[in-house]
């Protein structure tokens, strides 16, 4: 599948895997807030001329390097989806709802330790040469055998050709909730990588199987062009695509100008700076792909106290932290840490209604007596008469992220607790992580086609540290349970075992449910129509999302004249 975008309602980019819904686009998307570089020119009024389409796709510093290796742990903007595709993917924003792409339909045998995966027989390369299964074997066995790092890389036992259109991969064990990452799978021509050293080859002129070639490179700016013969769709209806640097001081006067056509950039009171401005026209959309987790460090006191981080998710107003940065562009979280609109079919009825939208101090103070600390002349102090206290971390480039902590911290302060945020250079955030040297940070969790991997990647003990389990939470249960539910593949099972992990947010709270976080994107009707919309929800709509998402949007706009 394509990388996924990670990018949170404060513009605060997560490292959290989301298996083949990582984004590779981390550093891409900080750019877009963080950037000092300059942009490339682009033509006055708008782009539509000639089948021209202007994008931000969140190019990190201040040039764009040429590399188009889908194997690197960096590839650039534009690898995937413009030119390397996905054998098929899930729509979270429809409830996991397959959608096909170079595989158009799969079928699991032997309890789950075999799949077949039936490719679409017009695929071909941008060579003109087809696309075959020993393509996708290939490509499954050259990542194994080199160890290489692609955000979809999985375990396999092996994988095999019956026939030129259909591919086969067994397991040693049952691996349904494996589909997101082998769906994620980017084939590579045979012919041409098997002379390719994939861990270090820059690839400068991929030949692909996706929709685009790279016309034109430059520092600053990517150049695209559609193929005349994409086997998905013989006409290809934007036939130039420009994708150059685009800074954060120039992104929304860009916009308004009509120079830059879709932009994926989280923009403060974005209906206020662009919807507003042409409502007819100027459209923003940040549908939600996951939720927005305080994270208490479970290797530090008072954090190892239930009650304290009980306490301290029910001193959370959350409907004040839905207007920090972009008022009525997001939704409070279930406390399972399922977000009702999108995820609500696996809630369990149990917690349908665990919702906290504003601060329940006095609930707060109740469970804090029970961890031995008690409200003395407007502090919370232990037997020892000792205020608590702890600091959020956060990166201390991102301005909307420390704003947003601050005002978090303001509310834990209502409860009597000195709080203070903590600004940490970016490039120390991780290690601080993984070793365990904070005592609070935040940071984001997303969704898959099931919660599986949402709950694995929160609560396994062997991710603490990473992923999204930032607070290095331990347990056997969980552990087990996950170990379990890997070999559920029916809806009915996967929400009984769901059900189990949602009492333990509940009960335990690993990590403190927040607000969700969207795929922040801005686009103008003016040139084109076709937008994917809440109402249509057909793509995730970042452009910097690449793969499957973006191309379908891409062949699904059309000139809004002529």
């Amino acid at each position: 599948m394509n990388p996924k975008p990670r990018v949170t309602s404060t513009s605060r980019p997560t490292t959290a895997r989301t298996g083949a819904r990582v984004a590779a686009v981390g550093a891409a998307v900080l750019s877009l807030a963080l950037s000092g570089c300059s942009a490339a020119p682009s033509p006055a009024g708008g782009s539509a001329s000639g089948g021209a389409l202007t994008t931000n796709l969140g190019f990190a510093g201040t040039t764009i390097n040429r590399n188009f290796n889908p194997f690197a742990l960096k590839p650039t903007q534009g690898t995937f989806g413009f030119q390397y595709e996905a054998l098929f993917d899930f729509n979270i924003l429809e409830g996991g709802k397959f959608t096909p792409w170079l595989g158009k339909k799969y079928e699991w045998a032997d309890g789950g330790k075999k799949i077949t995966i039936h490719l679409d027989e017009r695929a071909n390369w941008s060579d003109g040469s087809k696309l075959t299964a020993d393509d996708v074997v290939f490509t499954l066995n050259y990542v194994k055998k080199h160890k290489l790092p692609p955000t979809w890389a999985f375990d396999f036992s092996k994988a095999s050709a019956p026939d030129e259109h259909t591919v086969r991969i067994t397991f040693d064990s049952p691996a349904y909730s494996k589909i997101d990452s082998i769906g994620g799978t980017t084939p590579v021509p045979a012919k041409i990588w098997k002379k390719k050293d994939g861990a270090k080859d820059t690839n400068p002129n991929p030949v692909g199987s996706g929709p685009y070639t790279l016309k034109q490179y430059s520092p600053q700016q990517l150049t695209f062009e559609a193929r005349d013969d994409y086997w998905k769709q013989k006409n290809v209806p934007v036939k130039t695509v420009k994708a150059p640097i685009i800074t954060q001081a120039s992104e929304v006067p860009k916009l308004l100008s009509g120079e830059l056509d879709w932009s994926g950039g989280v923009v403060p009171d974005v209906k206020k700076q662009y919807i507003d401005r042409d409502p007819k026209n100027h459209h923003a959309w940040y549908p939600t792909y996951g939720g927005q987790f305080m994270f208490f460090n479970h290797t530090k006191k008072p954090f190892t106290d239930v009650h304290v981080r009980k306490a301290l998710s029910l001193a959370v107003d959350r409907g004040q932290l839905l207007n920090v940065t972009n008022p009525g562009m997001f939704n409070t979280l279930n406390l399972t840490g399922l977000d009702s609109k999108t995820q609500g079919k696996w809630i369990d009825d149990k917690y349908k209604d665990a919702e906290q939208p504003e601060a329940e101090l006095s609930k707060a103070l109740a469970e804090f007596k029970k961890a031995g600390y008690t409200k003395k002349n407007g502090k919370l102090v232990d037997g020892s008469g000792k205020q608590l206290s702890f600091s959020i971390m956060e990166v201390q480039e991102w301005g909307d992220a420390i704003q947003f902590d601050k005002v978090l911290a303001s509310q834990l302060k209502k409860a009597g607790i000195d709080v203070n945020v903590k600004p940490i250079a970016a490039a120390q955030i991780d290690a601080k992580r993984k070793s365990g040297d904070f005592d609070v940070t935040i940071g984001g969790g997303v969704y898959y086609s099931t919660p599986y991997n949402f709950f694995k990647d929160m609560l396994y003990s062997e991710n603490g540290g990473i992923w999204t389990n930032y607070g290095h939470y331990k347990s056997k249960k969980a552990d087990a349970l996950l170990k379990d539910m890997a070999s559920a593949n029916d809806a009915a099972t996967v929400k009984k075992y769901s059900a189990r992990f949602q009492k333990i947010m509940v009960d335990e709270v690993p990590a403190a449910p927040l607000i969700t976080i969207g795929v922040s994107s801005e686009y103008s009707s003016k040139n084109w129509t076709g937008w994917p919309t809440a109402k249509n929800p057909y793509a995730q709509p970042a452009p910097w999302g690449g793969g499957v998402d973006a191309m379908s949007i891409l062949l699904n706009l059309r000139p809004a004249k002529g």
